[in-house]
């Protein structure tokens, strides 16, 4: 072989290595992106089902054996959670919607990851419902997070519970 093939030899091995890398590079980069959706989904699916099961629930302690009409009567802001009724991690005891109020737990039973589940609860104004109210109202907002060591960000999902009288 003389000087010129040689050096189109190595220059062919050199652009081929360079494709073989770039496409490892691309087929890792689609295999992490997958992951990250399968994590992502079900993180989604844990808080919509929390979310679920507290719309379930009455508005606040008071409204599940009366009517109200006056904020007045509903459980004050330093008291939302559960109360001596239920019990702190068993989320099938609670009753009304604030129960959930720094609900946490960790889900070890998928075989995708494990997650870690937290839950609060505030009164909020329709208008500024990313504000939490310094008085109780008669709408709830119920965030959820959900994060795991194997996903790129925390997915947080929140709901407003509003409780309705009619005179």
């Amino acid at each position: 072989m003389n000087t010129g093939q040689t050096m189109l030899t190595l220059l062919a091995m050199m652009m081929l290595t360079l494709l073989s890398v770039r496409m490892n590079s691309s087929v890792l980069q689609t295999q992490e992106t997958m992951q990250n959706s399968k994590f992502g989904l079900a993180a989604i699916s844990l808080a919509t089902s929390i979310i679920e099961n507290a719309n379930k629930l009455s508005f606040d302690e008071i409204t599940i054996d009366s009517s109200i009409t006056n904020t007045n009567a509903l459980t004050s802001i330093n008291n939302l959670g559960v109360d001596g009724v239920e019990h702190s991690n068993k989320p099938a005891e609670f009753n009304d919607f604030d129960d959930y109020n720094n609900f946490q737990y960790d889900e070890r039973k998928l075989a995708s990851a494990y997650y870690h589940i937290s839950c609060k609860v505030s009164y909020v104004i329709p208008t500024t419902p990313d504000v939490d109210s310094n008085s109780p109202t008669f709408n709830k907002k119920l965030t959820v997070s959900v994060s795991s060591i194997s996903m790129q960000d925390t997915v947080k999902i929140s709901t407003i519970f509003s409780y309705w009288y009619f005179r």
